[in-house]
């Protein structure tokens, strides 16, 4: 075999070792700084106001994705009158370690979700899902995009088939536009007033301005409260467009949300309160 012949035969091969030789390194100089950064947040505050513990972790998905699990996690975010806590048996998130900016969130076993009530008092909502998966999309200046889908939702306040929320930044209108909705729900009616008894489907459709007002909460550089106190004082609103319920009272519903006191609109803690006021443990 003549040496031309030899190296178009052996060119493309010695190329290709290459390429993965450098696709290889990179996933672990990135894994082994994400490992580092993972280790150093434990305990520690992940963004203002956001804590994150958990009891252990891994690291797979060489060379092309970063698949991180960890056991015993929770997640705690401080809010104006007391911290709301997430706690979850297992967790995972997944990344590519190159290219588009997005990474997908996994939980599974038991669920936990502890605030602080209204008048003061402490509450708890135990529950498990058949699947909960999320994802986050950030563009140059953090989240653009976060979506959120429970399938198998079910507890002692309420179950439901399937649970959505997106929430997405419309640049063109320096606002961020909010999705819920609810499929085939049953609420326990000493736990949620504010919802029938069943609930064949349900859709809330709104928008929140200005978003250019929470652009440091979007960058993770700033917490919920303050972030939220900035964004009232440049005039911030919060309209619900569309809100349907079928085999369901829309205006209870409405009533329970227009219940918030405007100085306290979005705190995660007076949400929970509106929709299922789980008697205090």
């Amino acid at each position: 075999m003549r040496y031309s012949s030899r190296f178009f035969l052996y060119a493309p091969l010695g190329l290709f070792l290459a390429i993965m030789t450098v696709i290889g390194v990179h996933w672990w100089v990135v894994a082994d700084a994400f490992a580092a950064k993972l280790d150093a947040a434990n305990g520690h505050a992940i963004a203002p106001g956001v804590t994150l513990r958990f009891a252990s972790r891994s690291i797979s998905g060489f060379p092309f994705s970063l698949d991180t699990v960890m056991r015993d996690v929770s997640f705690e975010i401080a809010t104006p009158h007391g911290p709301v806590l997430w706690r979850t048996q297992d967790f995972a998130m997944h990344a590519l370690s190159y290219g588009r900016e997005q990474s997908i969130f996994e939980a599974a076993g038991r669920q936990e979700l502890d605030w602080t009530g209204a008048g003061g008092e402490r509450r708890r909502l135990v529950f498990a899902v058949g699947s909960l998966h999320a994802s986050a999309v950030e563009d140059k200046g953090g989240l653009a995009r976060f979506d959120l889908d429970l399938v198998g939702f079910g507890s002692k306040a309420l179950t439901a088939r399937r649970l959505q929320l997106h929430l997405r930044r419309d640049p063109a209108k320096n606002a961020f536009d909010l999705v819920a909705a609810a499929d085939d729900v049953h609420a326990a009616a000493q736990s949620c007033p504010s919802l029938d008894d069943h609930i064949a489907a349900g859709r809330l459709v709104a928008i929140a301005t200005p978003a250019a007002a929470l652009a440091r909460l979007r960058a993770g550089a700033q917490d919920w409260g303050e972030a939220v106190a900035q964004w009232r004082m440049a005039g911030g609103a919060f309209r619900i467009s569309e809100l349907s319920l079928t085999s369901g009272s829309p205006a209870r519903l409405r009533a329970a949300l227009g219940a918030i006191p405007a100085q306290r609109l979005f705190d995660l803690s007076d949400l929970l309160d509106a929709l299922c006021g789980v008697p205090p443990y």
